[in-house]
């Protein structure tokens, strides 16, 4: 009998996930994956509503799968992380030195009207925290999103910012986050993040987090107890979110 119980490498197609599978007569999918599945249902297919998904991380090309196959699902859309800047500077704002992707621009700006016709909120950072670079120290200062200096890089969402995020997510009733704020490995990046997670642990909605990076987070700041699920998954949960099938999954059918 062949049990796959490897949700994190669940998106891969390799031997061990796919190979193996197709050779033997009894196949099933063990009690973590059971319950990765179970919460990612709870919370994408069948959500209470509403439901608010928030992405950060670093670029909008290793999400843009998910941005679209949220765009049909979610109510509530919030952006953080360096992939705010894209959003940000397709709209015409400068972004300074910042990391953003202009060859995805008429995507983004796609998606945007998506979001509009659908009645999806979208949130995006209105200050941040800007400094030198990702590894500065002792530089960082809050900007408005509409005056990032020429000179420096959007690194952390800024205060309030974060208000406008706490208070999108009070009203909803499922809640998805993958992704942090911003380069929260630096203490003078990190506060950001850390309110995320605060945010979102005290809310009355059913949480559900997948990503090493948020994880990681969460751990540093011992919350790990205030959300409902922390998936085990980051490429595996990234890949449910773009709406795909997992090829383990797909190998034990």
């Amino acid at each position: 009998v062949y049990v796959n119980d490897a949700f994190a490498t669940a998106h891969r197609s390799h031997a061990s996930m796919v190979g193996i599978p197709a050779v033997m007569n009894e196949c099933a999918i063990g009690l973590l994956m059971q319950k990765e599945l179970e919460y990612f249902e709870k919370a994408l297919l069948r959500p209470k509503k509403p439901l608010c998904v928030v992405l950060g991380g670093a670029k909008v090309s290793t999400k843009l799968n998910a941005l679209l196959n949220i765009a049909d699902k979610a109510d509530k859309l919030i952006i953080g992380g360096a992939m705010a800047n894209t959003f940000l500077a397709a709209q015409g704002l400068q972004v300074g030195r910042s990391l953003f992707e202009p060859e995805l621009f008429p995507t983004v700006l796609e998606l945007l009207g998506k979001l509009t016709r659908r009645d999806c909120k979208l949130y995006l950072p209105v200050d941040v925290r800007v400094g030198p670079s990702p590894t500065s120290k002792g530089l960082a200062r809050e900007v408005p999103a509409l005056e990032i200096p020429a000179d420096t890089m959007a690194l952390d969402i800024g205060p309030a910012t974060s208000i406008l995020y706490k208070e999108a997510l009070q009203s909803a009733e499922t809640i998805v986050w993958n992704g942090p704020m911003g380069a929260f490995e630096n203490e003078d990046y990190a506060q950001g993040t850390f309110e995320m997670i605060e945010h979102i642990a005290s809310a009355h909605a059913l949480s559900v987090v997948g990503g090493g990076d948020t994880d990681a987070a969460i751990h540093q700041m011992e919350l790990e107890h205030k959300f409902d699920y922390i998936s085990t998954g980051g490429g595996a949960f990234l890949m449910l979110l773009e709406g795909k099938e997992l090829p383990a999954l797909k190998a034990l059918k």
